[in-house]
This record gives structure tokens, sequence and C-alpha cells, in this order.
């Protein structure tokens, strides 16, 4: 990781930053970035406490000012704690990243109350909670930097076999975006999506990889340390007039004729598992 520059940005002084679901994936990509451009950052997790242990202990050494929040944002009363405990501790909050969000491959017909309630929840409800409770104290200061991060493909309204709840929940993170940065724009607020596609985690079995790598017209998987590059740039100075934005990070990759009869064999990979932790 390079040096972490220590940069004054927001009115107040240093940024402090808060990311849900930091602790693993795209969004440890996002702390680590964060860090580096010197801003202090809130690291979310619900479950995983030795992953966001590990990450504040290297970025302890790399200088940076870095702490962990466990927190479960699908939960209203979760999500004000969150906020609460950030504000307290930092006394402010500049930068929002809602990334936590779960993801799963099923049928409709197959998709129990449970599991539909915990997709939305996760990846749109919990994001609606933690803006709602951010944004008093951002526009008290008349300064706000809120990222969003939604999937590539969901800009349009179009079937998704296979991944209903998913999409219908990062279609309605889009129309949150954009409603909130209209909302909040005379706030100094910025409101803006950022939309991975197909990201190599590190964690794909080597037959599921390379047959992402087939679909994507860039030839590859994104890295997440590319995500975090369009959120760091959203959330700078250089991105002071952009809000509403949906910046997707792909390669090009969209599923206009995405098959679905691989996903049978893949469906086990993301039983269970809560994107960031």
């Amino acid at each position: 990781m390079p040096p972490i520059a220590m940069r004054s940005r927001s009115p107040e002084g240093q940024r402090v930053a808060l990311v849900t679901g930091g602790a693993r994936g795209i969004g440890r990509a996002i702390v680590e970035r964060l860090a580096q451009d010197g801003t202090i950052v809130a690291v979310n997790f619900r479950n995983r406490q030795d992953a966001a242990d590990q990450l504040v202990g290297c970025l302890d050494q790399d200088g940076a000012v870095v702490t962990c929040h466990r927190a479960d944002v699908r939960d209203p009363r979760g999500a004000a704690r969150l906020i609460e405990d950030v504000q307290g501790r930092h006394g402010r909050l500049d930068i929002l990243v809602n990334n936590v969000g779960e993801f799963a491959l099923g049928r409709l017909a197959t998709t129990s109350d449970n599991h539909w309630r915990d997709v939305l929840d996760s990846n749109l409800t919990s994001a609606f909670h933690t803006s709602r409770h951010a944004l008093p104290g951002m526009r008290d200061r008349g300064y706000g930097r809120i990222i969003n991060i939604g999937l590539s493909p969901v800009h349009l309204v179009r079937g998704a076999p296979n991944l209903a709840p998913y999409a219908i929940a990062k279609t309605g993170v889009v129309i949150l975006t954009r409603s909130l940065a209209a909302e909040e724009a005379a706030h100094g607020i910025t409101v803006n999506c950022v939309s991975p596609g197909l990201i190599d985690s590190g964690l794909l079995p080597p037959v599921q990889r390379e047959w992402m790598i087939e679909r994507v017209p860039s030839g590859r998987l994104g890295r997440p340390e590319e995500v975090a590059d369009a959120v760091g740039f959203l959330v700078s100075d250089r991105a002071a007039y952009i809000s509403g934005a949906n910046l997707t990070v792909s390669g090009g990759w969209d599923w206009e004729d995405r098959m679905t009869e691989h996903d049978s064999a893949v469906s086990a990979l993301f039983e269970g598992q809560a994107v960031g932790g």
C-alpha cells in the first residue's frame, strides 16, 4: 500500500469517513484507499471482528487513523447507534460509503420470505437507514459525501433471472441515490453511486473465474482497488459538482444476454455471505 498522505480537504480539517461492510472485499479496498488519501476511516462490520481488527492493525502501522465499529445496519436502531458512535468518536462524519450488501443466486419460486427480506434490507434499506441518520450532521456543516455501491447492469429496468431480489435492491439503490442527490444538493451534500461489474475478490474457484472472464468485453475481471479508486474520486474535491451520477466499473460487462444455466453450480458460493462482512 502506498504511503498515507495526511491531507485536509473538508471545511473543518481532516475528513472522517464511514464504510459499512468495510472489513473485507470491496469494502476493505475502499477503506484502504480513503486512508491512503489521508481520511480518518471508521470501519463497520457485523460479524467479522477478526477481519476488521486485522485491517485496522495493518493501517495503523502505516500511520492511518482507522477505528472499528460493530453494527447491523439493516436495523434502524443499529444504524442510528453506528452514526452516533462514529460522530462521538471522531467529532463528525463527512463521508458515508454504503457498501454492505448480501448477494445470492436463486429462483423466485424457491426464495424464502427471510431471504427476500435479508437481500433487500442489507442492500437497500441499510443505505436508507445510515444516510438518514448521517444527513443532519452533514446539513449542519454544509458538507457531505454519500456513496452507494450498486451493480453495473441495473441502470435499466429489466428482468434478472436468478438474481431478482439482488437486482431489485440495487435498482432501488440507484433511485435512492438520485433522489437524495436532488434533495440534498442545496446543503452542500453530493450523493453518487458506484456500480461494480464482475470483480475478482480473490475467493473465486478457478473454473468460476474463467467462466466469468469470458463474459467481460475487456477480457478480465475487475479489481476491488478499481472500485475503490472510483469512490476516492467521487468523494474528492475534483468531483464537487458531480451528484446523482452512477459510475460503472465493469469493463463493459452487461447481462443483457446473461446465461443462467451455470448459476446452480455456483450458487453455494454465495449462501449466507454478506458483502464486506
